[in-house]
């Protein structure tokens, strides 16, 4: 679905703000024009009248220019002065008017006519993010998800983050990452990634070999040394235990009651790169056991790499944790990861020039989700 902003310019390539300064100008110079007949006779300049289909036709559609031309055409000949050569005057302000509004209708129709085509194609763009980037499911066992995609240009709906949840025999399990570059071939490496993982997911039963079939997978499709990205997988099990592995990505957040305390990882290469750079000895990070009212905040580092005016960067833990503190009932995954865009954007007035994505797993506090998960958990701790 269009947002607000281009459904409201979609038509004339222009918004309700462009719509207003065009009609203002227009009838300030018309109120000047009229004025300026009551004024000596030195002041007198009515073939002004002309520019007013011109600024009409800048947002406006053919038939407001029609109507803004005929009242030009009527007003300059309502004051034509009863005096010789004035006649021969009106009649060639008469025809620039009409020449003027033609040549506006026919921008106005260029104008629709790549507004509309500026839609198909956001519409095409918008498929083909869905199809690769499918929304995850809003209740994947006890947890409520969210997730939320900021692209860094204007308009734009397909970047290289990404993010998917899976509910599989092993737990449920998340990821989130950070191709490389931007465009399709970053469209191209996130697909193969996402593609990947929604295999695998179901099929391994330790991270660290899901993590290299995502890589395999990622050299094989793509060939390119250059073609990399960073991943971070989580698992959560059924008694809420939950453990993290990063390929090269910031680790997730734990958000319980006001406190933001990052999961602990286990380190590895990013996907893509693991023959350039040695896996790690296989040694399993610390388990958190995640429990009712606990929210599990995995992001991309397009959110913690906004800057601010003197060229800082976004303090994503400090921020959480006074917002938390000013909703201590627990934070809703969707409105959580609206206010987190808005707040990073209100902070980077030194600009973001990164794509940001956002992937939340909030366990409700009350019993909404009695139902238990139907796969194996480690052991209590």
């Amino acid at each position: 679905m269009r947002s607000d902003r281009e459904a409201d310019g979609a038509g004339y390539g222009v918004g309700r703000v462009g719509r207003a300064v065009s009609l203002g100008t227009a009838a300030l110079m018309y109120c000047v024009m009229v004025g300026l007949q009551f004024a000596p006779d030195g002041w007198q300049t009515p073939s002004v009248v002309v520019a007013v289909p011109a600024l009409v036709s800048m947002a406006f559609p053919p038939a407001m220019i029609v109507a803004s031309a005929v009242l030009a055409i009527g007003t300059r000949w309502a004051f034509v002065p009863d005096e010789p050569g004035r006649v021969g005057a009106a009649i060639g302000t008469t025809g620039v008017i009409a020449i003027i509004a033609a040549l506006g209708i026919y921008l106005v129709h260029r104008r629709e006519q790549a507004a509309a085509h500026l839609v198909e194609i956001s519409s095409v763009a918008e498929a083909a993010q869905r199809a690769i980037l499918r929304p995850p499911p809003p209740v994947v066992g006890p947890f409520r998800t969210a997730a939320a995609y900021r692209a860094a240009a204007q308009y734009a709906r397909v970047g290289g983050d990404l993010y998917a949840v899976a509910d599989t025999p092993y737990g449920i399990r998340a990821l989130i990452g950070d191709v490389r570059g931007k465009g399709l071939d970053a469209v191209a490496t996130a697909a193969v990634i996402l593609g990947s993982f929604h295999e695998a997911a179901q099929d391994h039963a330790r991270l660290a070999d899901l993590a290299d079939r995502m890589d395999t997978s990622l050299r094989r499709h793509l060939n390119d040394s250059e073609a990399f990205g960073t991943a971070f997988l989580v698992e959560i099990a059924a008694d809420g235990t939950a453990h993290g592995l990063s390929c090269g990505h910031p680790p997730p957040l734990v958000l319980r009651g006001t406190t933001v305390t990052e999961l602990p990882v286990s380190p590895r290469p990013p996907l893509g790169l693991s023959s350039l750079l040695p896996l790690p000895a296989d040694d399993p990070a610390p388990a958190v056991r995640l429990r009712p009212g606990d929210t599990l905040l995995l992001y991309t580092d397009g959110l913690t790499e906004a800057r601010a005016a003197d060229g800082s960067f976004y303090p994503l833990l400090p921020r959480l944790t006074a917002h938390l503190a000013a909703h201590p009932d627990g934070p809703d995954p969707a409105p959580l990861l609206a206010w987190l865009h808005r707040d990073a954007r209100a902070f980077a007035t030194g600009g973001a020039d990164d794509d940001a994505a956002l992937l939340a797993l909030a366990w409700p506090p009350d019993p909404a989700h009695p139902r238990k998960l139907g796969y194996p958990g480690p052991a209590p701790l």
